[in-house]
C-alpha cells in the first residue's frame, strides 16, 4: 500500500456494497410506502411546499424510487458521494499525519480510509440485506432503515427522538465503529512513511472524536 496505493478495488466495492443495498431495500419495503412515508413528513414540516408545489413534490418522490432511469441516477450518486467521503477524510488523515511528523502522501491516504471501509461496509451492508428478509417489512423504519438494519452499537438503547445526542453517542459505541477505527490506524501506519503506530491511532481517534462532536451537534 505505501509503494503502490491502489483504491479503485476498495472504492468499488464500497460503492456496490452501498448501491445494492439500497436497491434491494426499496424493492423489499416498496416504492410506494417509502414514498407514502417521506410525504407524510414533509406535510407535517413546518416549512413544507406550498399546495401547488406539493403535489409535484410527492410525484418526483415517487417517480425517483419507482422508475429504473431513476434509481440507476441514485445509485451514481451513491458512486460520486462515496469517492467525495472518501477523499473528504483522506484529507483529514493526511493534515493528521503531518501534524503527527508522518509523511504521506494524498493516494496513500485515501488508499488506507478506503480499505478501513471495506470490511465495514460488507459486513455492515450484508447483515442488513439478511435483517431485511427476516423481518417483516411493516417493522423497518422506510427513512432510517436506508442506512443499516444493523443494530451493534449502544445507540439500540436511546430513542433519536427523545434523546438524539445521547442516540449519535452510543451509535459511534460499537462492534463495527471500534473495528473501522483500528483499520484504520494499521492502514495509515502501514501506508505512509515514518508513521509511527502512536501517530496512526492519534490520527484515527481524533477523526473519531471529531465525528462525534459534529454527529451530537448536527
Amino acid at each position: 500500500m505505501r509503494a503502490h496505493p491502489r483504491w479503485l478495488a476498495a472504492f468499488l466495492t464500497i460503492a456496490i456494497a452501498n448501491a445494492a443495498y439500497a436497491a434491494v431495500f426499496v424493492q423489499r419495503l416498496t416504492p410506494e410506502r417509502i414514498s407514502e412515508f417521506f410525504n407524510e413528513k414533509i406535510e407535517q414540516s413546518p416549512i413544507k411546499p406550498p399546495p401547488d408545489r406539493m403535489a409535484v413534490t410527492k410525484e418526483q418522490n415517487y417517480q425517483q424510487l419507482k422508475q429504473p432511469i431513476q434509481r440507476v441516477q441514485s445509485a451514481a450518486k451513491t458512486f460520486v458521494g462515496i469517492f467525495v467521503f472518501i477523499s473528504f477524510v483522506a484529507a483529514l488523515c493526511l493534515l493528521g499525519v503531518l501534524a503527527f511528523g508522518g509523511t504521506i502522501n494524498f493516494w496513500q491516504a485515501f488508499a488506507a480510509v478506503a480499505y478501513a471501509y471495506v470490511p465495514v461496509a460488507v459486513i455492515g451492508k450484508l447483515a442488513s440485506i439478511i435483517i431485511l428478509f427476516i423481518k417483516s417489512p411493516d417493522d423497518i423504519h422506510p427513512i432510517l432503515g436506508q442506512e443499516t438494519l444493523l443494530q451493534d452499537n449502544l445507540g439500540i438503547l436511546f430513542s433519536p427522538a427523545e434523546h438524539p445526542a445521547l442516540y449519535v453517542l452510543g451509535s459511534f459505541i460499537g462492534v463495527l465503529s471500534f473495528y473501522g477505527l483500528w483499520l484504520k490506524a494499521k492502514g495509515l501506519a502501514n501506508a505512509g512513511q515514518k508513521v509511527s503506530s502512536s501517530a496512526a491511532w492519534g490520527v484515527a481517534i481524533t477523526l473519531w472524536v471529531l465525528a462525534l462532536c459534529l454527529g451530537m451537534v448536527f
